[in-house]
């Protein structure tokens, strides 16, 4: 029965008075006598792992758990619909809010017999069946991945269905029923059919092809069409609640009550199934049950105790409760997956046993050991070794560890040697027996033991906090102390490897690699080396020497492995594949080997297939130990696993590529797209989230991805389980995925759709465009180019034409210079010629006067014939015609054109005018000019006058100055 302490359901609608004759305080009684006498159990089990509220986000209750095919595990819980994918968990409420309170997945349903077609769903369609409080109906999943609600009761209008709670959906190869605990719904996947029973009634189950169902105070009955019809031999079972029917072995009934036991019913004869935890059972009252496909066994969930998984012949294999780690011992729900896995839905919470696992662990809530570091099998009893101590049960037995007294602290290392339990710890080394415990020496820290033969004799070398001793046994055979090894450096030695060649290779506890040679007796050190890094080893931290296989010496250094050579040098070793992951080695039994990763150890076997163990040992003290043939012993930090080296290889948790689980526009998260098919997202979508899983559920996952047409380089490892990319192009995408249980990949093709702007034709046009604007570019520039040529032309023509001008200034310059010269040499001529004439006629003069003088003294003793000659010849050469001749040329040819100017202006000027114009340009005095024209100064004072009024200048005019602007 599904009824949970802590929630009790009105009896006036689903139960008869009769159902509840037993009292509360037998409940009460029952509890305090299960919590006081029922002893802990200290026993190995499958691993187990939480999923509490706090991580799914829902409510505490779940009522009943399904499995897709696709491996989505579903949970009936209080606030709806509970979806987990291996990595994220959504919730589904109902449309009202209403508490789910089953769910049934149903996906290719089967033909009925005779040929008779019905109308269910198509092979190709997948239903998430649910009930509750008048509310039954579907999920189905849509092209996005996401789940859309479909209402059967809405459309059936049932008025029973006001006052109905759907407790339990049933599925038969023709029908699905939604049960409450009055009615009964048949559904053939497209009617609805409603069936009232003769009474209240527990849940139905389909068992030997059979429907049957227990009528509350009267048996179980079967169910044949709409008729319910009594099996004989079950009207015992009427003070009884039937909480789970099972098929059992020789076509027998297994029948579970909630307070009466368990029963088996074969031939219409109901007997009690006498085992030996039946009165256990009994007392704690069985809610749920079913049969673990894998051996048979059989799994009982309880209101008070939590879950008992039994043997097919009765003997208790596990027990899970709050004690063993379980979250809540009520339990609510059982569900096997199709890894068989065992999922428990819980009062509080949900809880999943690896079942299939050949990994089983002792991690309890009130774990009395720690951390583990050490173990052995001696005479039957395991010891563990911890940081709290050594404890001791029996081996592979359910009593619990009790601790050996004196060894409590750090152990380092638990040995058995010739049938003597030796222990490393870290106040001394011991020696432990049935008796008690015997300190054989005061060296603490005792991390390894070494066994050496010697002749027909066992030494044991021991690495420890301080160098390295030696232990003999005694003439009783007896481990004793013998010596230190001299010669060698006092250093904390965690690792000892002999070689082949009987050399020692030695880990330092934190920093250096050590090779040594010693004496046969173990007494002295023949030969001790260290190893520097870089030059021999890539770092002197975190050293690890691993005796490799067949006797050989593997050293990790760096994240790296090597080996020795002949000559003792380490090279590189090829024995070990790059991962992605660093990893260290640990060796096993007959070839067996390890790769150590941070959270998952792959385990190599010869002759099988790699398997990937989900266990995270302790940091920095990795530890494997071989305790037997059959069992490998992991260290942990609470606690430790065994795993069974010779389980079956069939491997119920092989992994498949990871599954894309949303496609979401990352602006707006509400707007999801197609999970498969291709889609072609919307133009304005350049940003998307995409969440994927591994629905493989209690390992630690880690994802790599890339999305092909933005980079095709892989991402680093991580356990995120979504990635986003934002500024996406408009083109083909692939969006690849892999886990790290596997090299499988999936991949998922998109595309995003082009803008307007970003269309075949609107590049076209842009082409077009682009073409133009290129063509009109290359116009402008020819015409630019054109313009700037010709710039540079009339620059160049004018910086021709202004060196012309210059070099014609030049040119005139010089010329000017040489006409300024030429004139001045003219000038000068003339002037000269003036002067010439001036001096001509005052000599002239002077002998004019002298003659006349004599003329005068002498009378008439000079003739006068000759006298007026003379005279004569005088007055005809002062101012004579000729000098005025010479003159006028060389004024002409200095002053230009001068007296041809002055004719143009004054065309009434007479020749003895133009010689005094001629006088007044060359700027000569009023008495120089006398002697040139031939007159007196007054006659030139005269000629000046009367050349001024001629010319019309005013008295205060400057002649001389006029006559040189001509």
């Amino acid at each position: 029965m599904i009824l949970n302490t802590a929630e009790k359901r009105p009896a006036k609608r689903h139960f008869p008075s009769r159902a509840f004759k037993y009292k509360a305080g037998c409940y009460t009684a029952i509890l305090f006598w299960v919590t006081i006498f029922l002893p802990a159990l200290a026993q190995e089990t499958p691993p187990l792992i939480n999923y509490p509220a706090t991580l799914y986000k829902a409510h505490n209750q779940n009522w009943d758990i399904c499995q897709s095919a696709d491996d989505i595990i579903y949970s009936a819980n209080s606030d709806g619909l509970l979806e987990h994918d291996g990595a994220a968990w959504k919730l589904y409420p109902l449309p009202d809010g209403q508490i789910v309170r089953t769910v049934l997945y149903d996906e290719q349903p089967a033909q009925p017999a005779g040929g008779k077609v019905l109308n269910r769903p198509s092979p190709s369609e997948k239903r998430i069946y649910v009930g509750g409080f008048s509310e039954f109906g579907y999920w189905k999943k849509e092209a996005d991945g996401q789940l859309k609600y479909y209402s059967l009761s809405k459309k059936a209008n049932f008025p029973s269905l006001k006052t109905e709670e759907i407790w339990h959906i049933l599925k038969t190869p023709r029908y699905i029923y939604f049960q409450s605990f009055s009615f009964i719904y048949r559904y053939d996947g497209k009617n609805l059919v409603e069936i009232k029973g003769p009474g209240n009634f527990m849940f139905m189950r389909y068992v030997h092809n059979r429907v049957l169902v227990q009528l509350i105070g009267r048996g179980l009955y079967e169910l044949k069409g709409e008729r319910f019809e009594p099996l004989p031999g079950t009207e015992s079972l009427s003070p009884a609640i039937v909480s789970s029917i099972l098929p059992y072995s020789g076509h027998r009934l297994l029948i579970t009550t909630t307070k009466h036991g368990v029963f088996l019913l074969q031939n219409s004869t109901l007997s009690p199934w006498d085992i030996a935890i039946a009165p256990v059972l009994k007392r704690n009252i069985i809610n749920r049950a079913l049969i673990m496909s894998r051996d048979s066994s059989i799994v009982f969930g309880t209101i008070q105790n939590g879950v008992y998984v039994v043997s097919k012949n009765g003997s208790l294999r596990y027990q899970f409760n709050k004690e063993t780690g379980l979250q809540n011992n009520t339990v609510l729900a059982l569900e096997e997956d199709a890894q068989q896995q065992l999922w428990i839905g819980l009062d509080q919470g949900i809880d999943m046993v690896k079942m299939s696992s050949p990994i089983i662990a002792y991690q309890t809530s009130d774990n009395p050991l720690g951390s583990t570091y050490a173990a052995a099998i001696w005479h039957g009893n395991l010891y563990v070794g911890s940081n709290k101590g050594v404890f001791v049960k029996k081996w592979l037995s359910p009593k619990p560890f009790r601790p050996v007294w004196g060894l409590e602290g750090q152990t380092w290392a638990l040995k058995v040697i010739d049938d003597q339990l030796l222990c490393g710890h870290n106040d001394a080394t011991y020696r432990i027996d049935e008796t008690g415990v015997t300190k054989i020496s005061n060296i603490n820290g005792g991390w390894v033991f070494l066994p050496v033969r010697n002749g027909n004799d066992t030494l044991l070398l021991q690495g420890a906090y301080v160098g390295l001793h030696v232990y003999k046994r005694d003439a009783k055979g007896i481990w004793t102390y013998s010596n230190a090894v001299k010669g060698s450096v006092p250093i904390p030695v965690k690792q000892i490897v002999r070689d082949n060649a009987g050399t020692y290779w030695l880990g330092h506890a934190y920093k250096g690699l050590f090779q040594a040679r010693l004496t046969p007796t173990l007494d002295s050190a023949l030969l001790w080396k260290e190893f520097k890094a870089p030059q021999t080893i890539p770092s002197e931290f975190s050293v690890e020497v691993v005796q490799w296989l067949n006797g050989q010496v593997r050293v990790r250094s760096g994240n790296r492995f090597f080996q020795p050579d002949a000559s003792g040098k380490l090279v590189s070793s090829g024995d070990f594949s790059k991962e992605d992951e660093d990893y260290k080695v640990r060796t096993g039994l007959h070839g067996d080997w390890f790769k150590v990763f941070m959270n998952r150890i792959a385990f190599y076997q010869p002759g099988k297939e790699t398997r990937n163990l989900p266990l995270s040992l302790v940091r920095n003290s990795e530890t494997i130990v071989p305790l037997s043939e059959e069992y490998y012993f992991f260290c942990l930090d609470n606690g430790y696993a065994l795993y069974n080296r010779k389980s079956p290889d069939d491997n119920h948790e092989a992994a498949g590529p990871p599954v894309i689980r949303k496609v979401a526009n990352l602006r707006n998260l509400n707007e999801t797209f197609a999970i498969s098919g291709g889609p072609s997202l919307p133009a304005e979508v350049r940003s998307l989230r995409i969440a994927y899983a591994l629905p493989v559920y209690g390992q630690n996952i880690q994802y790599k991805y890339r999305l092909r047409g933005l980079n095709d380089q892989w991402s680093e490892w991580s356990d995120q389980s979504f990635v986003e990319f934002t500024n996406l192009e408009s083109k083909d995408y692939i969006f690849e995925i892999r886990s790290s249980l596997n090299d499988t990949i999936s991949a998922y093709h998109f595309s995003v759709r082009p803008l307007w702007h970003e269309t075949v034709f609107a590049k076209i046009i842009f082409a077009v465009l682009v073409a133009l604007a290129l063509a009109a570019l290359l116009l402008y520039q020819e015409k630019r180019l054109a313009r700037h040529r010709r710039k540079l032309i009339e620059e160049q023509e004018e910086k021709l034409r202004q060196q012309r001008l210059s070099s014609e200034r030049q040119i005139m310059q010089i010329q000017n210079e040489k006409l300024q010269t030429e004139i001045q040499s003219k000038s000068q001529q003339l002037s000269n010629v003036a002067i010439n004439v001036v001096r001509k006629n005052e000599i002239l003069e002077e002998i004019r006067d002298e003659l006349k003088q004599v003329k005068a003294e002498m009378g008439q003793q000079l003739p006068n014939i000759h006298y007026q000659k003379l005279l004569h010849s005088i007055e005809r050469n002062v101012a004579g015609k000729d000098d005025w001749v010479l003159f006028e040329q060389n004024f002409d040819e200095v002053h230009e054109q001068f007296f041809k100017r002055l004719r143009q202006i004054y065309p009434t000027i007479s020749p003895s005018e133009l010689r005094l114009a001629a006088c007044l340009r060359m700027n000569l005095s009023t008495k120089e000019m006398a002697p040139v024209l031939g007159i007196s100064v007054r006659g030139v004072e005269i000629k000046r006058y009367r050349l001024r009024k001629k010319l019309g200048l005013d008295m205060d005019a400057n002649l001389a100055q006029f006559m040189m602007d001509i």
